[in-house]
């Protein structure tokens, strides 16, 4: 015998939001200024949060949309982590969300563009199938910020690095990105299935890629503090020169 509320239909009701929350958030990035080409992962996870809050769907989704929160008590030896945005539905139980974890992808630069598709999987996409995120639910998200507009190549990428990392991802061979159960025919949401923890029902992962402008400017240079040493030498040789000036 269950109890309404139990987690097990908790995490039904997750599943069932999925399409919903997908599409508020590609409709929410669509009508967003576009980031800079090398912007940080942490600005633009909070913008988009800002602007998923005040986006006029909003209110038709049963859901609290937090950033940078921390998951109290995660799976069994597993570290807390903060995860990017998340989507709480109004319940007694901090375990059962919707969670999208932010990463940057193709980050431009003077030196060129640097992929950064290793660390969407060690940094993203395991934190998923090891517990350390959702460990009580059976969806889960990645979002990635094309930062140079080529999500062909970034899904490509990405792809390649799965197959690289199939047993750690609890995924079988030949592994890669799927069409998303939950968007198809959209080609900028893919969808991965990972056995984890043991359990039968697998973890899917949808992947949201989103594109940047590529020709979005770049932040502006952050000038570089100088030294002690050079601070104190420039003093010196202005008190000299207000010392001439006197005589």
């Amino acid at each position: 015998m269950t109890s309404l509320g139990s987690p097990d239909q908790w995490a039904d009701f997750i599943e069932t939001q999925v399409p919903d929350i997908l599409a508020l958030v590609i409709e929410t990035w669509e009508a967003m200024p576009s980031p800079a080409g090398d912007e940080l992962e942490d600005v633009v996870s909070q913008a988009l949060c800002r602007a998923l809050r005040q986006s006029r769907n909003r209110c038709e989704l049963p859901f609290r949309i937090d950033t940078q929160l921390v998951e109290l008590d995660p799976a069994a030896g597993q570290d807390q982590g903060r995860m990017d945005i998340v989507f709480s539905p109004m319940v007694p139980r901090e375990s059962i969300y919707f969670a999208l974890e932010c990463k940057r992808l193709h980050v431009r630069g003077g030196n060129g563009i640097r992929p950064y598709y290793a660390e969407y999987i060690r940094f993203g996409m395991l934190r998923f199938v090891q517990g350390q995120y959702a460990s009580a639910v059976r969806h889960g998200g990645m979002l990635a910020f094309v930062l140079d507009g080529n999500t062909s190549g970034a899904v490509a990428g990405v792809e390649g690095n799965i197959r690289t990392n199939l047993t750690g991802l609890g995924m079988d061979a030949p592994g890669g990105l799927q069409a998303s159960t939950e968007r198809p025919g959209d080609d900028r949401v893919r969808e991965t299935r990972h056995q984890r923890n043991g359990q039968m029902v697998p973890f899917v992962i949808q992947h949201l890629f989103m594109a940047g402008d590529p020709n979005a400017p770049l932040r502006p240079a952050t000038p570089v503090p100088a030294s002690k040493d050079a601070s104190k030498e420039a003093t010196k040789k202005t008190t000299k020169r207000q010392s001439r000036k006197k005589r």
